[in-house]
């Protein structure tokens, strides 16, 4: 079940962020919990709001308070920051919202919420596609048949309604929504979809009861224009295999388009070694470093080792090692400092075509970076069979 944080509203400061009669709109569905609690609503921006005892109130919501109101504050509180502003701006002006000259980006939010809440509820399962996940790649059968954005549908009637069939008939409940996200190089499609239904114990104040409910999840399927392949983020095989053959029918008209191959390999940190991590020829990359390893030596009794350090390659310089010739290596993961950036960014890769990053605007420089020092290969197609289950992170 989704959990909402409301710790952002419980500071007072931020609560002042968003116009009264704006925050008493959003509060007016649960005014009676709010009275209960020791606040009384003002009824218009007349008369003050008692910030301090609203914080309380929010730092400790508990199940009675009004599940749409939560939501709301849920997602104001993540996208009601200058650095989505300009985004929610374009939000606002495709649903023909007026925004005042002196709105604060949580005041934007909270417009945006009164008037078309599903259309910021979408804007932030976009943000969330920024995030990292473990991606599963399929390349395109033809290299050199490349469909450009432009000439992608807009439209995905046919498309929802084939997927609608599958998670029907797997018990996923009715419903499937599929939104595109145009990115430079690159198109985005959040597919909503519902899961197994739950049952849960909860409790209603006291009393001991239980909460059956089906949640909600967003797969997210990627084409990557300039490499030619589909990238998708999911958690079971079964609709791994799903959006690979539906999406290729009904957006690129051939449900054979893209096919399974082998994307990356870890050869380099065995040939190359500390070398294998220059990257002074990827502009904005600063540096990078080995964070982790893990190995296997193929045996009756396949010994397995996994190698943790903030700087792997200088920890086993230290202890007078080498990465082993005759492992195999499993998975490795790198810290990616990026130009601007404070922290570096996180980045696993896991052969044959498991990668697991951020998926920004500046994706596009790790990418560039595992190519140039030979992490991604030019793999031979495999049956869709051999398919190797993965866990979505999201």
């Amino acid at each position: 079940m989704l959990r909402f944080n409301l710790k952002t509203f419980a500071q007072p400061d931020r609560l002042k962020e968003i116009q009264p009669l704006k925050l008493i709109r959003i509060l007016t569905p649960c005014r009676e919990y709010l009275d209960a609690h020791g606040l009384s609503l003002p009824q218009d921006d007349r008369e003050e709001i008692d910030y301090i005892v609203l914080g309380g109130i929010l730092a400790a919501a508990d199940e009675w308070m009004d599940s749409h109101v939560v939501e709301g504050l849920h997602v104001i509180g993540n996208l009601g920051t200058d650095e989505h502003f300009d985004e929610l701006l374009d939000v606002a002006r495709r649903n023909f919202i007026e925004v005042d000259m002196d709105s604060t980006a949580a005041d934007l939010a909270a417009t945006i919420w009164l008037e078309a809440p599903q259309a910021l509820v979408l804007k932030e399962r976009e943000a969330g596609s920024h995030r990292r996940r473990k991606f599963e790649s399929f390349r395109a059968r033809d290299a050199e048949a490349v469909v450009p954005p432009e000439q992608l549908p807009m439209q995905f009637d046919a498309l929802e309604t084939d997927l609608e069939g599958w998670f029907m008939a797997k018990k996923r409940g009715v419903g499937c929504r599929v939104v595109r996200i145009d990115f430079e190089g690159e198109v985005r499609f959040l597919v909503q979809h519902g899961q197994l239904c739950k049952r849960e114990p909860s409790r209603k104040g006291p009393q001991s009861t239980c909460t059956f409910f089906r949640p909600e999840k967003t797969d997210l399927v990627i084409y990557d224009a300039l490499n030619n392949e589909l990238r998708i983020s999911t958690s079971t095989i079964g609709e791994l295999r799903l959006y690979r053959e539906k999406f290729g029918k009904h957006v690129f008209g051939d449900p054979e388009k893209f096919v399974y191959a082998e994307k990356y390999t870890l050869t380099p940190l065995k040939a190359d070694g500390v070398a294998s991590l220059q990257c002074r020829d990827v502009g904005g990359v600063e540096w990078v470093r080995l964070t982790e390893l893990e190995c296997l030596w193929p045996s009756a009794f396949d010994y397995m080792e996994r190698l943790k350090a903030s700087d792997l390659f200088k920890a086993m310089e230290l202890r007078q090692r080498k990465i082993d010739a005759q492992a195999d290596l499993l998975h490795a993961r790198f810290a990616v400092k990026l130009a601007g950036e404070a922290n570096p960014r996180p980045v696993l890769v896991q052969p044959p075509n498991i990668a697991e990053y951020g998926r920004g605007e500046e994706a596009a420089v790790i990418e560039q970076w595992l190519r140039a020092r030979g992490f991604v290969i030019v793999g031979s197609v495999a049956d869709d069979e051999t398919t190797q289950s993965f866990m979505a992170v999201a």
